[in-house]
């Protein structure tokens, strides 16, 4: 009697170290082999395992599909060929990295543990991010952005849009902000001055950049 329970016992065991890898297939081949890779990797057999993707330099030009991720909480895809991002109801989603691509156009919707935003070194030139409760940094330097509104973003703490080609931002209504780095942009006069009576907030300006060197 003992040997047959010790049999049953074991043979689960032995089933769970051989039991296929989960396969996903995306509409992008390079971002499917690196996603596989991982799963592989980890040994992941549930789509509820994947908690972070990090592709960086692949070539991926599409992220179609990233949504049956839904447990998705880290997605970095740096220095890849994206040129428009679409990502949206992927509810535990908190940091994204796409910088250092190619994207001209960008649509976040229904990301509401989104908390870190990477979009620096894009070809950004319009910009606008609506409804975005948990984002606490915003990084978007280094692109052509002429234009950036935004809505619904209380907890935005720290901006870094630094090297771009804004004449005007909207400062008076980020509650949380404490932190803006706007240097490099052709922004007037006025604009540095109503930005230096604001207290709490440290502004990073071209009107002040000596100061900060």
């Amino acid at each position: 009697m003992n040997k047959i329970l010790w049999i049953l016992i074991v043979l689960p065991g032995i089933w769970v170290k051989h039991a296929k890898a989960l396969e996903l297939t995306f509409a992008d081949q390079n971002l499917t082999a690196c996603v596989q890779d991982i799963i592989n990797k980890k040994q992941w057999q549930a789509l509820e395992q994947i908690t972070s993707v990090e592709c960086h330099s692949k070539k991926i030009a599409s992220l179609a599909g990233i949504e049956q991720l839904t447990k998705l909480q880290k997605l970095s895809l740096y220095n890849n060929n994206l040129s428009e991002v679409s990502l949206g109801n992927l509810p535990e989603l908190r940091h994204i990295n796409l910088a250092k691509n190619q994207i001209t156009r960008t649509k976040f919707v229904q990301l509401p543990a989104l908390a870190e935003l990477y979009l620096f070194g894009n070809r950004l030139e319009k910009f606008d991010l609506q409804q975005l409760p948990a984002l606490k940094l915003l990084k978007i330097n280094d692109n052509r952005i002429l234009t950036f509104t935004y809505q619904d973003l209380p907890a935005l703490e720290k901006i870094y849009m630094f090297n771009n080609l804004m004449e005007h931002v909207d400062i008076y209504h980020l509650p949380a902000m404490t932190y803006m780095d706007a240097r490099q942009n052709p922004m007037p006069d006025p604009l540095y001055e109503e930005m230096d009576k604001i207290k709490g907030v440290t502004f990073l300006h071209d009107g002040n950049a000596e100061d900060w060197q």
